[in-house]
């Protein structure tokens, strides 16, 4: 028996089950087949507005609302009211296959990228709802028309197997469109969602997108998640990425790194490109990235950061922390401050132990202890690898010629370099 498109019993249906469905009039005269349908994307679960069909080479909309019975393959169809049909302006529109299906999102919960294999409707009070992505290979392989085979199949070798229990269906309320261009990326989640992800995990799903949906959904970030995601990608991903935004954000993003990163990255910049970016930088951010830029990438200059805390030795164990406190937020790592003369001259260094646990009044000059080993910035990977396993440090300072502290190598980047991770 056909069932009534009219009723009020809820019901789930997947866009594989339209898809291919022969279409008739009243009198059972031919019409098509279904191959697309479109959604106004005006509301949270877009409402189905029209079908698709095919027949021949011409595609004609037919709304949804003229659909009179449905039933396994097949819709019967209003012809009256199909023929009154006119289809909506494409602006808020979406034809589901040409738009969404097969396209990749975000999947944050998994920090990966998937392809959404199948949509899912609710059918209610004679309306049509998009309610889910599905990104499940059972999505895939129901479209394939082998579901039954492989559910038997598996059922038979491993019946307690996860694809047996339910479908991998995300919200769409989640899903966001994020170009209006061909091969658009589409996410899974609001973009706040996105700031939430270890940037490590936002760099992979970065790089697993194509050169342009990686450069939409990067232009989508605020300035803080973008820098900490740069810092974490590949060289060549970072030159597409900054050369896809405009120059001005690409400066704001810059500014926002550790200036031995942002330096890295420009580093891989064509000249042209790296001049106009460090112009359009502010002048005390541009001017630290300049002097990295001087040194070899491998050596100590070229892997030291300037983000440090550098204070005089008449300064208190209080206003100390108090300046700690103050910098906390902008430092990516933080074990100790270094004391330095009016010229600057390294003198010593304080743990932050040695801070916490003085009374607030004492001077860290008396706190100070010997720093055990200094590089020069012309010296290489294996110098400050020695130097930090040989008095287990966890910071190497630069200095030059005159013991004037110019900037620091953590112990993380020495062994990011000697692990060749960068």
């Amino acid at each position: 028996m056909p069932q009534k498109q009219a009723s009020q019993e809820p019901r789930f249906l997947y866009l594989s089950e339209l898809l291919g469905a022969k279409v008739r009039d009243a009198a059972g005269r031919p019409l098509g087949r279904v191959s697309d349908a479109v959604v106004a994307t005006s509301e949270t679960y877009p409402p189905v507005e029209a079908i698709v069909v095919r027949r021949g080479g011409e595609r004609v909309q037919l709304p949804w609302t003229a659909i009179r019975a449905r039933r396994a393959g097949q819709l019967e169809v209003d012809a009256t009211a199909a023929q009154a049909f006119q289809p909506a302006s494409a602006a808020d529109r979406i034809r589901l296959v040409e738009e969404i299906l097969d396209q990749q999102i975000v999947d944050v919960e998994g920090a990966k990228v998937v392809r959404v294999n199948d949509l899912h409707f609710l059918s209610v009070k004679g309306a049509l709802r998009l309610v889910h992505v599905d990104v499940g290979f059972r999505g895939l392989v129901r479209r394939m028309g082998w579901e039954r085979a492989v559910d038997g199949a598996v059922r038979l070798v491993r019946p307690q197997a996860r694809y047996l229990e339910a479908d991998q269906l995300l919200s769409w309320k989640l899903v966001q469109p994020l170009s209006s261009a061909p091969g658009k990326v589409r996410i899974d989640v609001a973009q706040r969602m996105l700031a939430d992800l270890h940037p490590s995990d936002l760099a992979e799903i970065m790089e697993d997108l194509d050169r342009q949906q990686r450069t939409v959904l990067f232009d989508r970030l605020d300035v803080e998640t973008a820098a900490e995601a740069l810092e974490e990608a590949s060289p060549e991903v970072t030159t597409q990425l900054l050369e896809g935004v405009s120059p001005e954000k690409a400066a704001d993003i810059l500014e926002e790194m550790a200036p031995d990163e942002a330096a890295d990255v420009l580093a891989e910049l064509p000249g042209e490109t790296r001049r106009e970016l460090l112009e359009a930088m502010e002048r005390p951010e541009a001017h630290e990235v300049r002097q990295l830029l001087e040194y070899h990438p491998r050596s100590a200059g070229g892997l030291m950061t300037t983000d440090l805390v550098e204070l005089r030795r008449d300064t208190t164990a209080a206003e100390a922390l108090a300046e700690v406190r103050r910098r906390a937020d902008e430092l990516p790592i933080l074990h100790e401050i270094f004391v330095t003369t009016g010229a600057g001259r390294l003198e010593g260094i304080c743990t932050l132990k040695d801070l916490v646990s003085a009374e607030p009044a004492d001077l860290v000059g008396k706190l100070m202890r010997e720093v055990p080993a200094t590089v020069v910035p012309e010296a290489e990977l294996r110098d400050l690898a020695e130097a930090a396993s040989k008095y287990n440090m966890v910071s190497v300072p630069v200095v030059d010629e005159a013991g004037e502290l110019k900037g620091i190598v953590t112990v993380d980047d020495i062994l990011s370099e000697v692990l060749g991770e960068r």
